[in-house]
C-alpha cells in the first residue's frame, strides 16, 4: 500500500450491496478481586447474539497506543492525541434532585462528598444536579469548542460547592414531590437528552454516574395527568441506544436513605435503571453506593476493551436482542452492554457521520479511540502552505475481509480555528482503504500514513484532524497549533 495523498479519494471496494452494520461493545475485564485485567486477546472472548455464536471483528484495548504512534515527549511540531492533555475517560456525576425525595437528599449527598472528596486529580471529572429547571453545573463540561480549564484540585471543594448549588436549587420553587409522576418523568427525559447532548461534543469514553430514584416504566391511568395511560420503554430504548452510541456508559446509584421504601412504584424505577445500566454496559448499584460506583467507572479505564460484531444483515429487526459475553479465561468478570435494539434503520448513514465530525469539532478533548501523530513543518514545493502529515494507528481501525484482502473505509476531515476559536471546517472526503494480506503486518506496525501540502486562511491559529472509522464509529483528532505563520 503506497503512501496516501492528504485528503485524496483512493479506490472504492465494490460491495454491491451496503456494508455490513457493526454491534460495539465496550467491555471492562476484572479479576476475582475486582482488580483490573489488562491482558485480554479476543480468542479469549465468545459473543452470542440472540443465541447466535458471532465472530469478532474489532477488539481493542482502550487507550492503547500502537508502535506507530507516540505518548511521549513530543519534538517540535509533533503532536499526538495519545499524550498527555488527552483524558482517557471522561466521568460525570449528576445529582438527581427531581427523582430524589427530600427526605433522602442529605444522607445522598453526604454519599456523593465522599465519593469526590478523595479524587485526587478531578480534569475528566464534572458534576451536575438535575433539577425541576434543567441541568445545573457544579463542575460543568466546557462549552463547544472550548479548552477545559485545569481544575484538578476542585473535588477537595466539593462540600461547599455542593452546598452553595443546592441552596440555588431550593430556591427555584415548590419540590419535585409536589409535581405529577408524568410531569416530572417527561422533564427527567429532556434534561437527560440535554445532557447527552454536552456529553456527544465530548470525545472517547464516556462515564455517567446518575445518582437517582429512578423513573417509571409506565405510570398508570390514575397517575397519569392526561387521564391515559403513559408508557416509556421505548423512549427509554431510544435514548439507551443514543448514549451508547455515544460512547456513554451509564451507571446508575439507587439514591436512597438508611430506611429504603419498598413497592411495585420502587420496582419498576429499579427496572428502568436496570436497561438503560444493560444497554449501556454500566452496571445498577442499588445500595446508594456512590463512592464504589465512582470507583468502577473510573476504573474501567485501566481495563475497558472495545469488542465488535457483524450481525448478519436478517438480525436487524428492530427488536431486542441479548447479547452473551463469555471469557474463557478462568476467574474473569466481564461487564458490557447485555442487550441492544436491532433497529432497522442503518445507525451509521450520513447524518451520523456528519455528528460524529460536529463532536469532534465541538469537542474540549481530542478523540482518541483511534490513535493519530501528526508532524506540521514548511510547504516542499511551496513555502506559503504548511506540510501535514498524518499518521493513523492501524490498529484501531476495523480491516474486514474481502476474499483474499482487506478493506478498510475512513473518511477524514480538518478544520482550523482562528484565533477568536471559530470553526472552519472542511467536508469529510472517504478515504477507503484496500491491500492484500501480505500488507497487513507492516500496517498494523507502522501504521496508516497520509500527507500533504495545505495553504490555511490568514488568520488560523491552530487545525485539528479528524479520522472516522465509518465500520466501527470509531473516531480520532489530533489538534495542531503553531499553524499561524506560511510554512510553520
Amino acid at each position: 500500500m503506497r503512501r496516501i495523498g492528504f485528503l485524496m479519494l483512493m479506490a472504492t471496494a465494490a460491495w454491491g450491496q451496503a456494508p455490513p452494520r457493526m454491534v460495539r461493545l465496550n467491555v471492562v475485564a476484572e479479576d476475582a478481586k475486582g482488580g483490573p485485567v489488562t491482558e485480554l486477546a479476543a480468542n479469549d472472548l465468545q459473543i452470542t447474539d440472540a443465541g447466535k455464536p458471532e465472530t469478532i471483528a474489532l477488539f481493542r484495548k482502550n487507550g492503547t497506543a500502537g508502535a506507530s504512534v507516540g505518548t511521549g515527549p513530543m519534538a517540535p511540531g509533533e503532536f499526538s492525541n495519545r499524550g498527555a492533555g488527552t483524558p482517557a475517560q471522561v466521568t460525570v456525576v449528576l445529582f438527581d434532585v427531581l427523582n430524589t425525595t427530600m427526605k433522602d437528599q442529605a444522607y445522598v449527598r453526604g454519599r456523593i462528598i465522599e465519593a469526590l472528596q478523595p479524587v485526587k486529580d478531578g480534569d475528566s471529572v464534572y458534576f451536575y444536579l438535575l433539577t425541576l429547571k434543567g441541568l445545573v453545573g457544579v463542575r460543568a463540561l466546557p462549552e463547544p469548542g472550548e479548552r477545559a480549564a485545569a481544575d484538578a484540585g476542585w473535588t477537595q471543594q466539593i462540600q461547599p460547592k455542593l452546598d452553595a448549588a443546592m441552596k440555588g436549587v431550593n430556591r427555584l420553587g415548590p419540590h419535585s414531590d409536589n409535581m405529577e409522576p408524568q410531569d416530572r418523568v417527561n422533564a427527567t427525559y429532556q434534561w437527560l437528552a440535554a445532557l447527552l447532548g454536552r456529553l456527544g461534543s465530548v470525545a472517547g469514553r464516556k462515564n455517567l454516574v446518575w445518582v437517582t430514584r429512578g423513573i417509571p416504566i409506565e405510570i398508570g391511568a390514575r397517575h397519569a395527568g392526561s387521564g391515559s395511560p403513559a408508557e416509556y420503554e421505548e423512549l427509554l430504548r431510544r435514548l439507551s441506544t443514543a448514549f451508547d452510541a455515544s460512547g456513554v456508559a451509564v451507571y446508575p446509584v439507587e439514591a436512597f436513605g438508611p430506611r429504603r421504601d419498598e413497592g411495585e412504584e420502587m420496582m419498576e424505577q429499579q427496572q428502568t435503571l436496570e436497561e438503560i445500566a444493560a444497554m449501556t454496559g454500566g452496571e445498577l448499584d442499588a445500595q446508594a453506593d456512590v463512592p464504589a460506583a465512582m470507583k468502577a467507572a473510573m476504573a474501567a479505564s485501566q481495563s475497558s476493551y472495545v469488542v465488535g460484531y457483524y450481525p448478519a444483515a436478517g438480525n436487524w429487526d428492530g427488536k431486542l436482542h441479548k447479547i452473551k459475553l463469555k471469557c474463557a479465561k478462568d476467574g474473569v468478570k466481564l461487564e458490557s452492554k447485555t442487550e441492544y435494539v436491532a433497529y432497522k434503520d442503518p445507525e451509521m448513514g450520513a447524518e451520523e457521520e456528519q455528528e460524529a465530525f460536529r463532536a469532534a469539532i465541538r469537542s474540549p478533548f481530542d478523540a482518541s479511540e483511534i490513535g493519530l501523530w501528526a508532524l506540521r513543518g514548511p510547504g516542499k514545493t511551496d513555502p506559503k502552505k504548511t506540510r501535514l502529515q498524518l499518521r493513523i494507528d492501524a490498529r484501531d481501525v476495523t480491516m474486514l475481509a474481502v476474499g483474499t484482502a482487506y478493506h478498510c473505509d475512513l473518511s477524514v476531515a480538518y478544520v482550523s480555528y482562528g484565533e477568536n476559536g471559530e470553526p472552519w471546517p472542511t467536508r469529510p472526503v472517504a478515504m477507503p482503504i484496500d491491500f492484500v494480506a501480505a500488507e497487513r503486518d507492516q500496517i498494523l506496525k507502522g501504521g496508516i500514513n497520509v500527507g500533504g501540502d495545505i495553504a490555511f486562511r490568514e488568520g488560523v491559529d491552530k487545525v485539528r484532524i479528524i479520522v472516522l472509522d465509518n465500520f466501527s464509529g470509531a473516531v480520532g483528532s489530533v489538534t495542531l497549533t503553531g499553524i499561524g505563520k506560511a510554512g510553520s
